[in-house]
């Protein structure tokens, strides 16, 4: 703004002469900032707003212009007369009547109002606001502002506050921020978003290389000649730090030690710092505390976003790291402390860490963190190792798409991860999310929703899981997991929701009507089965049992069947280990006088085509405790088997054999010797298959009467996943599966050394009751059984047993034996460790109540609703197996 000079009677060029003014018309002369020295102002127009280089008086000798267009109210004219005469713009006036109407107002001069006070909004004129420019700050991008900025900190007293205007404040050393001062600047930008750039919002202190220090700025509380032992009460408001000038990487953006109590900052951000945002750490063993940070933004930082430790009573509200490049935020030993509203998002390691030895002296407590969230952080959204006692409580958690472990997912990352921690751990509300990349790149993940390995103590309700392979991972290797009533899982792509309810009761891993599980129960299983969704091996089930474990009368005994519908859900959830074991019970032989529904399962592939005499073999040999055998050359028997493995068992022994002829998905002959001698049960394995299903066709070679080839069923594998092999036969009883000698080719067999398991399910009771076994004789049965599983168990990584009574029915007539076994196997579950569950007692003992819905099956219309005393539909199975499939999928 330019103001206007002369054209008042006193504004004259005149000279000196003896005692005498002589006007000088026609006078040329300068103007200048000083009375003596200065620099010349050339800045100036004539009253038309034309440019003159200098100043010409009149006709008259009067002077007139215009000054400099900088708002210069006062300078100096030079006629050469031999001294400068002082002008003052005319127009004074009304710049004064201007500042005589602001006062009361913002940013005006302070007035008194009718009580004798301030208003508070006139404050920042104060004395305490001091401003930064007043001490040479430039703000300008390209000045030092260091040593100006450090000045007005040491000229604040303490209360007082130090404003930044708008602009950029360049720095090249370390600002040492004293004893209760505030900096404030005008704004601070949390991120520059598409259309904006950094010269939209010139408003930050940016340091630039060379730079000297650790940090942007430090506050210190340690008596080293510098600073006094006790610091505090500092405020950041309205101001960022921008480190994209540095090079580098050791410079953090705020750096804090010792005894620093107090400290605020509100709508403050530090973004791209070479090292670490913000860093706390101690000084003879004290380390700061009582830290409040609201609505802070820590953006692009090249190590950790925040790294604090020993902050007690810390309070993080509405805190956001993002896109630092490794971890979010890391909090050593924060006892007392509080996270509100947070979001770490797009980190390179984890987004939150809690981390260190917790609550290591007297009245520490531990911490919560309320409505906080991740996104995209590439390893855990949160992971939780600390040690010690003090809890940590976490509520109302959202995760999402964590785990991107740049771009390939995977690497068993989790939304939240507790991992060899020994503080309790309480979570209550908590989600996860999975995704990809906002443009729809990269890899699926995270790989688990919850993931739980080595933790003292975690208890965790209220949750809704949703991960690239499994919702909540447990390897077993925890103390005490406690899962409430409501958590669900669900695994895959976020287009398929195939939810599981996997929440347990209090006291209890799951507990049901007719369920029953022990302490300790199920930690061989999960092991297994979280390696096999890492794809580090297969967890293999091994089910046992009579026609109601077969699949009597499902529609597709191999599918529909209540172990064929627990194998799927675990298969989607856990990893496809392939189709498991397909035996001779379902070929004509064993199946074929149920005409109607055997028919249809060799139309659906269900059941074992059969061509020619085989005849069942009068051992309990094998898998399935049974095989069918054959001595007309020629004669085959196919099996379908899903997987990049395929195995083929069957029966040698004494007296010459033919050779086993096999062929898969219609290609040659492999001709199998099959060894004369003591009994035993070969295995031919085919390996390298494609991954599909396979059709296996097992003939006849050329024999001669009473030459056998004895076969008990075909198997499919793959290299990793859930794998199922139902080895059931129609009308088994007990007895067919309680011989534990391993010559004896049996229990070793089905669940035991030479056919071990994960997980052995055995569900032979039925027909016991029917043939009026005694109480005694089936537990005596089953704990034979069980002896060759635990042995098998005890050679490996562990097997869980788990005793399934199928609902009898109208079964066992009028005899009452079922009763006894149910009494007979409940205690013996806490002295043996297994599981029980009792479909009858779930089933009110009823058939007519479980007829009321639909329950039984029909050998006419295998899936359909029937009377069958025993036999199940698909509804029937599809009810037991969602009774089972809690205990074994959570």
């Amino acid at each position: 703004m330019r103001h206007q000079f002369g054209g008042s009677p006193a504004d004259y060029a005149a000279e000196r002469v003896g005692n005498q003014l002589l006007l000088r018309p026609g006078a040329t002369g300068t103007a200048w900032t000083a009375r003596t020295g200065g620099t010349q102002i050339t800045d100036l127009t004539d009253l038309a707003g034309t440019p003159i280089a200098g100043l010409t008086a009149d006709s008259d000798g009067a002077v007139a212009f215009m000054g400099p267009d900088n708002d210069t109210t006062s300078l100096y004219v030079d006629f050469g007369y031999g001294r400068r005469y002082c002008l003052t713009a005319v127009d004074t006036g009304a710049r004064l009547a201007e500042f005589i109407a602001s006062g009361g107002t913002a940013g005006g001069w302070a007035q008194l109002d009718e009580t004798g006070t301030i208003d508070p909004g006139q404050i920042p004129a104060q004395l305490d606001w001091i401003v930064a420019s007043t001490h040479g700050a430039k703000g300008d991008g390209a000045t030092d502002d260091t040593i100006a900025l450090q000045n007005a900190i040491n000229a604040c007293a303490p209360g007082g506050v130090v404003y930044l205007p708008r602009g950029v404040y360049r720095t090249t050393a370390t600002l040492d921020l004293k004893n209760g001062v505030s900096l404030v600047g005008s704004h601070a930008n949390m991120m520059v978003g598409p259309g904006m750039t950094d010269a939209d919002y010139p408003c930050y202190i940016q340091p630039t290389a060379p730079f000297t220090g650790g940090s942007v700025i430090e506050i210190i509380g340690e008596d080293d000649g510098q600073h006094p032992a006790i610091s505090g009460e500092q405020r950041l408001v309205n101001l960022m730090l921008d480190g994209s000038q540095l090079t580098g990487s050791s410079i953090d953006g705020v750096f804090a030690k010792g005894n620093v109590q107090n400290v605020v900052m509100d709508n403050f951000t530090v973004r791209q710092m070479p090292n670490n945002g913000l860093v706390t750490g101690e000084a003879g063993g004290v380390f700061p505390y009582s830290w409040r940070l609201r609505h802070v933004m820590i953006d692009n930082c090249h190590a950790n976003g925040i790294l604090f430790a020993g902050n007690t009573d810390l309070t993080l509200d509405d805190v956001q790291v993002i896109g630092c490049w490794a971890q979010g935020i890391v909090l050593t030993n924060i006892t007392n402390g509080q996270l509100i509203g947070c979001r770490t998002e797009w980190n390179g390691s984890h987004g939150y860490h809690i981390t260190g030895t917790w609550g290591d002296w007297q009245g520490s407590g531990g911490m919560q963190m309320t409505s906080c969230s991740t996104d995209r952080n590439g390893q855990h959204g949160i992971l939780v190792d600390a040690t010690g006692n003090t809890p940590i409580l976490v509520t109302g958690l959202m995760t999402r798409r964590d785990g991107r472990n740049g771009g390939e997912g995977g690497g068993g990352y989790a939304g939240l991860a507790i991992i060899g921690a020994t503080t309790p751990v309480t979570v209550n509300g908590v989600t996860c999310y999975p995704g990809v990349d906002d443009g729809g790149a990269s890899t699926n993940s995270p790989q688990y929703g919850v993931r739980l390995s080595g933790a003292s103590t975690v208890m965790l309700d209220d949750a809704y899981l949703h991960a690239a392979n499994a919702g909540l991972f447990d390897d077993g290797t925890n103390a005490v997991v406690s899962l409430g009533s409501n958590v669900t899982t669900v695994a895959g792509a976020t287009t398929t929701a195939a939810r599981t309810v996997v929440g347990r009761a209090a006291g209890s891993r799951y507990r049901a009507p007719g369920v029953y599980v022990p302490d300790g129960w199920g930690k061989a299983w999960l092991g297994a089965r979280n390696r096999a969704v890492a794809g580090a091996g297969l967890a293999r089930i091994v089910t046992v049992g009579g026609s109601a474990t077969l699949g009597y009368f499902a529609s597709n005994p191999r599918t529909k069947s209540w172990p064929g519908l627990v194998a799927a859900s675990l298969r989607s959830a856990y990893g496809d280990g392939g189709s498991g074991f397909q035996g001779v019970g379902l070929s004509s032989t064993l199946a074929g006088d149920n005409a109607a529904a055997y028919a249809a399962w060799v139309a659906n592939g269900s059941a074992v085509g059969q061509t020619g005499t085989w005849t069942q073999g009068g051992s309990n040999y094998g898998p399935g405790g049974t095989y069918i055998y054959s001595d007309v050359t020629g004669n085959t028997l196919t099996f379908k088997a899903r997987g990049t493995t395929v195995k083929i068992y069957t029966v040698t022994g004494s007296g010459t054999r033919p050779a086993m002829l096999y062929s898969i998905d219609g290609a040659a002959d492999v001709s199998v010797a099959q060894p004369s001698g003591t009994a035993a049960i070969q295995t031919t394995t085919v390996t390298g298959l494609s991954d599909t299903e396979h059709t296996v066709v097992v003939k006849v070679g050329t024999a001669t009467t009473g030459q056998y080839l004895s076969v008990c069923g075909v198997s499919g594998e793959k290299a990793s996943g859930i794998v199922l092999h139902n080895v059931a036969l129609g009308g088994a009883t007990s007895a067919r599966y309680a011989n534990a000698t391993p010559t004896a080719l049996n229990a070793v067999w089905n669940g035991g050394t030479a056919f071990p398991a994960d997980l052995a399910v055995y569900s032979a009771a039925p027909n016991d009751a029917s043939g009026n076994v005694t109480a005694d004789t089936w537990v005596a049965n089953v704990l034979s059984w069980h002896q060759a599983v635990w042995a098998a168990g005890l050679a490996g990584t562990g097997t869980d047993v788990v005793i399934a009574l199928p609902h009898v029915g109208t079964h066992e007539g009028a005899n009452g034996k079922y009763i006894e076994y149910s009494k007979a196997i409940r205690p013996l579950a806490d002295i043996y460790g297994f599981a029980v569950v009792n479909w009858w007692v779930e089933g009110k003992r009823s058939w007519d109540w479980w007829n009321s819905l639909g329950y039984w099956g029909t050998a006419a219309t295998p899936g359909a609703g029937g009377t069958d005393s025993v036999h199940l539909s698909d509804a029937g199975f599809q009810h037991m197996a969602d009774l089972f499939l809690p205990l074994v999928a959570g």
